[in-house]
């Protein structure tokens, strides 16, 4: 049965209509500037403890990820010779499901280290503990893990800096050596793996004195002793008013392209005083994303830049409330609505064009192996499905015949800036995708605000509006949905079927 216009103020764009959109998330922009950009993942959603809208974000709008706790050494060997993988595991599964790539966080630490390892006072036994530590940790997640962060936060908060001492079990038992053989084990339990020192406060400045000059020292006696350091990690955790910061990385990253090291913003949040958040108004969230930018900035212009990694995705699961004293620091709100932040981020990428933007990796599209990521499904370039294929604009009651795939002009609201949904693994985001089961295929058509499902006995039927944020999410289960609780305004409507899925621009008006 084919549908020509359909009436009472809805139609179904077709499949031909996606290839006139370039889609337009955080991480497809990142993927075409050989960038990655990535976010945590909170240790709610290891523990099934967090909202179905995470993971749908996380997935669509970053290619790279890092465990806010699951792979620290009390989470990976909580009791000496025994060591736990299963969470480290499932984000490794994960990332390779969603070809992201993974960092690495983090091998040696003076913070959540377990009991037995700070009790330990022999020199000899410790350098043995964090060896057999590395090797096994990094051993594990061979040719998995992209990136370790080797050893963390060892520089004091003193203003003549130099190797942390209090309270470090591994600058107090054997010294400053740890450090070298730390990247010197890493790198030989995995020797493609990026090996990076990572730390906070050095993105403060490059003065006499200062942490970050403290770093490019120890990063330049490491490459003259062939200490296999190959990148700098700095967390930027920053507040609203530290508005010289984005240019000190800049100053950072020039510094480090001396030694040949790249500089990767690991754990980047932009928080307001605790407190403030009631009082917050348009203009300070202006603010917040005006920062967020001219950190993408840095990013993009700076050659030995590779990660954009922030700690968190929403704010209604960050460390910033409950230890840093500060608030509403990502850019997603509580809500999983996006913030200026997030415009702004999409704002810089786009005014950074591919052509312009020199990566430190060979390519940002497909991490390392990727192997396990082959998608089942094929393309389907006929767009043979009955649904209505037109996109072109709705008058209600118009009954004229339009030809399906005919993209001459595009339902009201929808630009040419228009962000297309997020992308299933291994989808190419053109055309549609779907696997035909025995003489059955994947159907959809919308009247009103009802849409029917053809084909599927319990599909599940996702929408998601033009920046690729899930609105809407329910199953099929009497071959129809109703759509009525959504605003007016241009969607994509997802639905899936085991591995078959079928995707379709709708209008509602």
């Amino acid at each position: 049965m084919k549908y020509s216009k359909i009436m009472l103020g809805a139609a179904l764009i077709g499949a031909t209509a996606s290839t006139i959109f370039a889609q337009e998330t955080l991480r497809s922009l990142a993927e075409e500037r050989g960038r990655y950009v990535g976010a945590i993942l909170n240790s709610e959603w290891f523990n099934n403890a967090i909202e179905s809208q995470f993971e749908e974000i996380h997935k669509t709008q970053f290619n790279a990820v890092v465990a806010e706790n699951e792979m620290k050494f009390d989470a990976t060997e909580p009791n000496k010779g025994q060591f736990s993988y299963a969470k480290g595991d499932k984000m490794v599964t994960y990332a390779k499901a969603n070809k992201m790539r993974v960092r690495g966080h983090a091998l040696a630490w003076h913070s959540q280290v377990p009991g037995w390892v700070n009790n330990i006072r022999d020199k000899k036994q410790l350098l043995d503990v964090l060896k057999n530590h590395i090797d096994n940790v990094v051993g594990h997640w061979k040719g998995e893990v992209a990136e370790w962060d080797v050893v963390n936060e060892a520089i004091n908060d003193d203003n003549n800096h130099g190797w942390r001492s209090n309270g470090s079990v591994w600058f107090q038992t054997i010294g400053a050596e740890f450090l070298d053989s730390a990247f010197v084990w890493a790198h030989a339990a995995d020797p493609d793996a990026e090996l990076c020192y990572n730390d906070y406060a050095i993105e403060w400045g490059l003065g006499q004195g200062s942490k970050a000059g403290f770093v490019v020292d120890q990063v330049k006696r490491w490459k003259q002793n062939n200490i296999p350091i190959t990148c700098v990690g700095t967390q930027t955790h920053i507040e609203i008013s530290h508005e010289t910061t984005p240019q000190n990385v800049r100053a950072l990253a020039k510094a480090l392209a001396e030694h040949d090291v790249v500089l990767n913003i690991t754990e980047l949040d932009v928080g307001f005083p605790q407190g403030s958040a009631g009082s917050l108004g348009a203009s300070d969230y202006a603010k917040q994303g005006h920062l967020y930018r001219q950190f993408m900035d840095v990013f993009l212009e700076e050659p030995n830049m590779g990660e954009f990694m922030i700690w968190g995705v929403t704010d209604a699961h960050s460390w910033l409330d409950g230890q840093q004293g500060k608030t509403q620091g990502l850019i997603y709100d509580k809500q999983y609505k996006a913030k200026p932040a997030y415009d702004s981020l999409i704002a810089s990428l786009k005014a950074h064009p591919a052509s312009e933007v020199k990566s430190p990796y060979k390519s940002a599209v497909t991490p390392p192996d990727s192997s396990a990521t082959t998608d089942s499904t094929t393309t389907d370039s006929t767009a043979t499905d009955s649904t209505v294929t037109d996109s072109s604009t709705v008058t209600p009651g118009d009954t004229s015949s339009v030809a399906p795939g005919d993209t001459s002009s595009v339902a009201p609201g929808d630009t040419s800036s228009v962000t297309p949904p997020p992308v299933t693994p291994g989808d190419s985001g053109v055309g549609i995708r779907h696997e035909a089961i025995a003489s059955m295929e994947l159907r959809m058509n919308l009247v009103g605000r009802t849409l029917s499902v053809a084909g599927a006995a319990d599909a599940k039927v996702q929408v998601f509006d033009m920046r690729g944020r899930p609105v809407f999410s329910s199953v099929a289960s009497k071959g129809s949905v109703d759509l009525s609780g959504l605003s007016n305004g241009l969607y994509v409507v997802r639905v899936r079927d085991g591995a078959r899925s079928l995707e379709r621009r709708v209008a509602l008006r």
